[in-house]
């Protein structure tokens, strides 16, 4: 039974170099005093446009609809958000060169931001950028068309959008130096995700040392954009990661271990700036780099000389030296979940989070159920 364990030796020994290194490096860091107030998600804003003061306009028709959209707001503001998105896409169909249509699609891509429906929100907040004509309705509605399109995964859309926006940066006057640097930095993990990654690297770790030249040690905290200039580094690791495969060499494995290391090091500095919805994110993104990792490494071929008891042996000694990274997973998440809970935030990744929780149990009944047996 010896030849079936070299394999397993091998995976757990490369393993233990690539898991345990990110935490070590973490216990070394003096904690940081909770504060009383933890910044959320920046990009995103909750409260519906509304117009408080109508001009006089005495077409019924255009009545008709200013009191449909208050309604709406009505029915927004007491979370009734199909009730809403109902009448606000009533109000669309019905004329879309309403004077209050752009309200009316902002709003709209805000339910679909609650309701998880990213597509849907694209297209609104799209469509209320190119129709809203104050500076801060547009800032908006760009801000959270960047977050949508970014969770329907159009990389192509936001690194051509991005692009063209820090273009016209000179004489985009609505944008404040804040919002231009997270425009660039959504740039810079468009360029990530589209495969130009050392690109997006070098402009994230351009802002990222910009930032902290401007804010001694102990005040960069709590800075969005330093947050998420660390979690876009990270995620050009992750990227990394993800386009190498295992095979049956150690060169690949050790390379896949490096990518795990550097990615956690910058997500471990992106936890520590202290804005919890990209602690979230990249809990949840440090999460998925061990549970991919399992995945590959427990759908790699098993040697084809075994016999079945044999291979039945190796899958579950394999079982027992990887189950750890899910177990790593697991934890990771169940810490980030708490933390949010604390302040009462809500965002994807806590879903998302919950929802790999439930999968890492699956996993772990069923193989200990087959192992058992």
């Amino acid at each position: 039974m010896s030849r079936i364990f070299p394999l397993i030796f091998l995976f757990f020994l490369f393993f233990t170099s690539c898991a345990t290194a990110p935490e070590k490096e973490a216990e070394k860091k003096p904690k940081q005093a909770a504060p009383s107030h933890v910044e959320s998600k920046y990009g995103i804003l909750i409260t519906p446009k509304n117009i408080e003061v109508f001009e006089v306009d005495n077409n019924k028709e255009a009545k008709d609809l200013d009191r449909l959209f208050a309604e709406a707001n009505r029915l927004f503001d007491e979370n009734q958000l199909e009730e809403a998105k109902k009448i606000y896409t009533e109000i669309i169909e019905a004329d879309p060169e309403y004077k209050l249509a752009s309200f009316c699609r902002y709003n709209a891509g805000l339910i679909d931001i609650k309701l998880k429906n990213w597509e849907s929100a694209e297209k609104n907040f799209e469509a209320a950028y190119a129709l809203m004509q104050k500076p801060a309705d547009k800032r908006d509605s760009l801000l959270n068309w960047f977050e949508a399109a970014r969770n329907t995964g159009s990389w192509e859309k936001i690194a051509e959008t991005g692009g063209k926006t820090i273009a016209k940066f000179p004489s985009n006057s609505f944008l404040s130096e804040s919002d231009k640097r997270e425009i660039s930095l959504r740039y810079a993990e468009a360029l990530i995700m589209t495969g130009n990654i050392e690109e997006g690297r070098r402009l994230a770790d351009y802002w990222r040392l910009t930032i902290l030249k401007e804010n001694p040690r102990h005040e960069a905290v709590y800075i969005p954009e330093l947050a998420l200039a660390y979690f876009v580094l990270g995620r050009s690791f992750v990227k990394e990661f993800s386009d190498l495969k295992l095979d049956e060499t150690t060169e690949t494995l050790e390379e896949k271990c490096r990518r795990i290391v550097e990615a956690q090091a910058k997500f471990l500095k992106a936890i520590n700036v202290g804005v919890i919805f990209w602690t979230n994110a990249s809990a949840f993104e440090a999460a998925k780099l061990y549970t991919d990792l399992y995945t590959e490494m427990n759908s790699h071929p098993v040697p084809d000389d075994l016999t079945d008891e044999e291979k039945s042996v190796y899958e579950c000694e394999l079982w027992k030296k990887i189950s750890v990274l899910l177990k790593k997973s697991r934890k990771t998440l169940m810490k980030s979940i708490e933390a949010a809970k604390k302040i009462g935030e809500e965002n994807e990744y806590i879903d998302k989070s919950l929802e790999m929780i439930k999968e890492i149990d699956q996993i772990y009944e069923e193989k200990e159920n087959t192992c058992k047996k």
